[in-house]
């Protein structure tokens, strides 16, 4: 039998439902027993690291996200094609400062944006939906959109 999944197909998301948007939540983090603070600082540029040295504990996760958002997502090479999908994703996340991201638009980025010849990104909305749903490392948490 031939599903919308292995088709490639979009599943619509129904007119009445908003579509999904997610975060990287820290409290989701903490119950993955994962250091967010940790896995931020390691994903500032080299400027950054260079500044934060000398300081004994990794700054606060509010302010490694702005501040990657500002700064590091700027830099070349943040993302790059060849990464994972959930580090792209995790990376992409950051780079939007850490407000909620529709499903469609991590899709567009992770399969158009973020993608080469010789690095393919070819997954569904579902698929990609599966994705951030079932992580374990990075802290996703699906949201509902904050009005503008």
């Amino acid at each position: 039998m031939t599903t919308a999944e292995n088709t490639g197909a979009q599943e619509p998301v129904p007119a009445t439902q908003e579509a999904p948007h997610y975060i990287i939540d820290p409290s989701r983090a903490r119950e993955l027993n994962r250091s967010l603070p940790m896995i931020l600082l390691s994903r500032r540029c080299p400027s950054c690291k260079a500044r934060l040295q000398d300081r004994l504990e990794a700054p606060p996760e509010e302010e490694q996200m702005r501040e990657i958002a500002e700064c590091c997502a700027n830099q070349e090479g943040f993302i790059r094609p060849e990464m994972p999908m959930q580090e792209i994703l995790f990376r992409a996340l950051l780079s939007e400062g850490n407000k909620p991201v529709s499903l469609e638009r991590l899709h567009y980025l992770v399969t158009e944006r973020w993608h080469t010849p010789a690095n393919p990104r070819s997954i569904s909305l579902n698929g990609l939906k599966r994705v951030l749903d079932s992580d374990i490392y990075y802290g996703f948490r699906e949201v509902s959109r904050i009005p503008a």
